[in-house]
């Protein structure tokens, strides 16, 4: 049970960095979540038992640093939206050219 908690809890932690660091950031909150349930459940599990905590610190350290980048992401990055004027000629004109295509084929029955 220890070594599962611990080495679910390094693998959530870690993809909770990968995560916070991407642009798929709001995502990363559940392997924090997860990070932080192994490291309680590890918590736990040093009281009954004596358990070197090493493990759960580098837990609980790797989780805390992921939470702080979503913070900071979710305070500081602001999303911007471009000039739509331009995407909407461009798919206008796409789409005419697709007429003209489609107009010069020859099917033949």
């Amino acid at each position: 049970m220890k070594k599962a908690l611990i080495i679910l809890g390094f693998i959530s932690a870690i993809l909770a960095v990968i995560l916070c660091v991407t642009p798929l950031f709001k995502i990363a909150v559940f392997p924090i979540i997860a990070a932080f349930l192994c490291g309680l459940g590890l918590i736990f599990l040093t009281k009954k038992k004596q358990i070197k905590t090493k493990a759960i610190q580098y837990i609980f350290l790797l989780s805390i640093i992921a939470l702080v980048f979503i913070i900071y992401k979710s305070i500081f990055v602001k999303t911007e939206i471009g000039n739509t004027e331009e995407l909407e000629q461009l798919d206008e004109s796409s789409e005419e050219d697709a007429i003209k295509e489609l107009e010069d084929l020859e099917i033949d029955f």
